[in-house]
């Protein structure tokens, strides 16, 4: 696509760079009727002005590669203006001019080449926190220079004598007293309510030492007494605190871009009979007994009876298979039911959208419970940090009798044992594990992760869209790359608007072969479905091309197309068959023996029939005993719950595993064309490819050891400070120089390490 539009300058300028593969929304015929209100409402707002203006959220950005290629392909649409893209955030703010412009294609463009638009809404709410951090870390930064440009006279020999060292003094603790009150409260009011919940944060030994750096350069610029002035090591600590706070924030909502949307739900329905006849409601409106009807491609909401002949649906969100079968009238349909057929189905509803499975299966995971390793390291680490400090006070008390030099001593232990390297490493080990992992398509959402994979001993799959792809795969896919022209646009008008699995895989292997067939226009009306039986449509010259079962609408009668699943006929005559079959995932074979090597059980819970299942398990050589079939959703939560309640990691795609997601300690997904669990998983990963499994264990164990190294390099550098303050000769520019230096060495030894593991890395047989 990129050489046929002329943008192959887009490797050059993107370089070296690994961008996430785009995966199938290339191929997919994206819900685009949004785009033109969007633009008449934009025009309308501004209604009398030469150039319009508006801004979108924009999914699929990873380079200046990117941007590049965004703007060239504006710059060739009819009435542009002018196009501003802000990458870190995902927007897109363009001009144009008013009915010279088109919005809808435009975006119909982008999304031929992975690029999404939606409407910028709630994505500004999730970049709160790093913007919070980011106006913190400048105002800090701003805070430290002037403590320090009013403390360094003092260090390099300004007499207390010398008449501007009150006013140097006084400026120096105004800097420090911002810094600690605006910016290091971030700190502290994360800490406090983590206290009243019963729950040890990584916040709470950073307050102390700030606390008591502060508290002791107070009373000592009060007093007099220097060696408790600490006002520089405040200012410092806190700005590098943040910035490592800002670093790991940064991360997690990077990998958050690479997915924009937000699934909320079935969309609306409309009303039939009564006095709200066509109206359109929520599907969380709908009460017992409305009658309503939703379009193709729509989701059911609740448990309802099917008001018309026959309707054909798929129970993907309920099984998690997308095979559809037909229904007939008077039947029950139920919530979470997909109508994959070309026409408006009609319902009446038995239940109210609070009383249906649907809306059970859609309520959020509940947030993981805190790491106890993690809280018995912080326990030990803040009770030993205070006994030491108070033992020292004693001592030199009871030795001396000098209550400041125990307080100095007792202050310079709480200040010195502040986690300032740790603080500042771990989100730095945190994100070059993330940025290794978004190389193979796998992005952190959740940064509890990493002390969640160490307790996994269970990886349950469910079957369709984890294991194997949601699509069905052609298995003579030549044969539509051998297609006449006239062929290829017939079945393309067929398949362009289905929404029947078999029917979106061909129009995927159609795109593929020929990508300029998604320009042609397609009209859904002019498709005509027989259920149960296929689709047919008439051309220019009154052809009828038909797509669907061996023996329907057919002339000839050969023997040797009854195995396959569709075929395509014009006016009755064979034109080509097509024969599909279960797609497993790339590398899917290599995952599970890595699985089975690092001594962790590899499971499926599926909801499809019992011999489908177990072929994909023998295929993948996984015992029968591992293999659950024709699960309900409750099922899969209930052996989670039974055989591996703190240990398991659940890899699903559709809302039929969203409650098993709430029974795992670990959650992932990949993202398909219906998948829903983005939302509430701790990672998800693109593309058809399970390598990238293997190797978030292998990036969790490299960034274990990485972070053991540094944090007993930490323990021997805190154990030489300690000792220093202890013997009473912790002075505070000691200490300032101290903590930066410790911070740049443990920040070099991490690199260090991820730079062996990398080298290592590079061997894995299984990557």
């Amino acid at each position: 696509m990129l050489e046929d539009g002329g943008y192959l300058r887009f490797y050059e300028i993107k370089g070296k760079a690994t961008l996430p593969p785009v995966g199938s929304k290339v191929f997919r015929q994206a819900k685009l009727e949004w785009i033109e209100a969007a633009q008449v409402e934009a025009e309308q707002a501004q209604d009398g002005n030469a150039i319009i203006h508006a801004s979108f959220q924009i999914e699929g950005i990873s380079c200046i590669g990117c941007v590049w290629l965004i703007e060239a392909i504006f710059k060739e649409c009819e009435g542009k203006v002018a196009i501003e893209i802000n990458g870190s955030q995902n927007q897109l703010t363009l001009a144009w001019k008013p009915e010279a412009f088109s919005l809808l294609d435009f975006a119909s463009k982008l999304q031929r080449l992975g690029y999404s638009l939606s409407i910028t809404s709630t994505q500004t709410g999730k970049r709160r926190q790093t913007t919070e951090l980011a106006a913190r870390i400048g105002l800090a930064g701003f805070f430290l220079l002037n403590t320090m440009l009013f403390t360094l006279p003092s260090y390099l020999g300004m007499k207390e004598g010398f008449f501007l060292a009150p006013i140097f003094q006084l400026l120096g603790a105004l800097f420090a007293s911002l810094s600690f009150f605006v910016c290091g409260s971030y700190f502290m009011r994360r800490a406090v309510p983590a206290i009243r919940q019963q729950v040890l944060h990584i916040d709470l030994p950073i307050s102390i030492g700030l606390v008591a750096a502060y508290a002791g350069s107070l009373f000592g610029w009060i007093s007099g007494y220097t060696q408790l002035i600490y006002f520089d090591f405040v200012a410092t600590f806190v700005f590098l605190m943040l910035l490592g706070r800002w670093v790991q924030a940064y991360a997690i909502e990077r990998n958050h871009s690479h997915l924009q949307r937000e699934f909320k739900g079935p969309e609306s329905v409309t009303l039939l009979g009564g006095p709200d006849d066509g109206a359109s409601i929520p599907a969380t409106a709908v009460e017992a007994g409305h009658s309503y009807s939703i379009a193709p491609g729509a989701i059911n909401p609740v448990a309802s009876v099917i008001l018309q002949k026959e309707a054909l649906l798929s129970l993907e969100w309920i099984t998690g298979e997308p095979d559809p079968s037909q229904w007939d009238m008077g039947q029950v349909a139920p919530a979470g039911a997909i109508n994959v057929s070309n026409q408006t189905l009609r319902f009446q509803a038995n239940e109210s959208w609070q009383d249906s499975l649907l809306a059970e299966l859609l309520k959020p995971t509940k947030e993981a419970a805190p790491d106890p390793k993690l809280q018995n390291i912080l326990k030990y680490y803040i009770f030993s940090v205070l006994a030491i400090a108070l033992t020292g006070a004693a001592a030199w008390q009871l030795w001396l009798g000098d209550s400041l030099k125990a307080l100095q001593v007792c202050i310079s232990v709480l200040v010195v044992s502040c986690p300032c390297a740790l603080g500042i490493t771990l989100p730095f080990c945190d994100q070059i594990a993330i940025s290794r992992l978004r190389k193979v398509g796998l992005f952190i959402k959740n940064p509890k992760i990493w002390s969640q994979l160490q307790r996994i001993r269970a990886v349950v799959f469910d079957k369709t869209g984890t294991l194997t792809m949601d699509l069905p795969r052609l298995k003579n896919s030549k044969t539509v790359k051998a297609m006449d022209p006239l062929s290829k646009r017939a079945l393309y008008q067929l398949v362009a608007r289905n929404n029947h699995p078999i029917a979106r895989s061909l129009c995927q292997s159609l795109l593929a072969s020929s990508a300029s067939l998604s320009e042609l226009r397609t009209d859904p009306s002019q498709v005509h479905e027989t259920i149960g039986q296929g689709v047919a449509w008439l051309d220019e010259c009154a052809n009828e091309w038909t797509l669907g079962k061996p023996s329907w609408r057919a002339t000839d009668s050969p023997t040797d197309i009854q195995e396959a699943n569709v075929v395509l006929r014009q006016n009755g005559l064979l034109i080509e068959s097509f024969y599909f079959t279960e797609d497993i995932r790339d590398d899917a074979h290599q995952t599970i023996e890595y699985f089975r090597n690092q001594n962790m059980d590899t499971v499926i819970l599926s909801g499809d029939k019992t011999e489908r299942v177990q072929a994909i398990a023998e295929s993948l050589q996984i015992p029968h005993s591992a293999v659950r079939a024709e699960c309900k959703p409750h099922d899969k939560a209930d052996w989670i719950h039974q055989n591996a309640p703190d240990g398991a990691l659940m890899i699903g795609d559709g809302a039929n595993d969203s409650i098993a997601f709430q029974q795992a300690i670990c959650r992932g997904t990949p993202v398909v064309d219906r998948s829903i669990l983005e939302a509430s998983a701790d990672f998800f990963f693109f593309g058809r490819s399970l390598r990238s499994l293997p190797k978030l264990f292998q990036v969790a164990a490299m960034r274990r050891r990485n972070i053991r190294s540094v944090f007993i390099a930490s323990v021997l550098y805190n154990g030489l400070a300690v000792c220093i303050c202890l013997s009473g000769y912790m002075h505070p520019l000691l200490a300032a120089i101290l903590m930066p230096l410790s911070s740049v060495a443990i920040l070099s030894l991490a690199c260090l390490g991820y730079k062996e593991r990398a080298d290592e890395s590079h061997k894995s047989t299984i990557i």
